[in-house]
């Protein structure tokens, strides 16, 4: 599995006018460790992946929209 790391970055600038930080404590997980993820493609492990799919789920968002299978 691996994060579609554009359509991550747009759903930040459309849901949290791009704020890292915003995004970061809704998925519970580290700012820098999401920013990193996102920004140079490092780190984007289990931990985030999950992250990403258990928040799309609370906001009724299809995952694999978000994560490559």
């Amino acid at each position: 599995m691996n994060i579609n790391r554009s359509r991550v970055m747009q759903l930040i600038n459309t849901e949290y006018g791009g704020n890292f930080t915003r995004f970061s404590k809704d998925l519970g997980i580290d700012i820098s460790h999401v920013h990193r993820c996102l920004t140079t493609g490092v780190g984007g492990g289990k931990k985030v992946i999950g992250a990403i799919i258990k928040y799309c789920k609370n906001k009724g968002l299809d995952f694999e929209e978000f994560i490559e299978l």
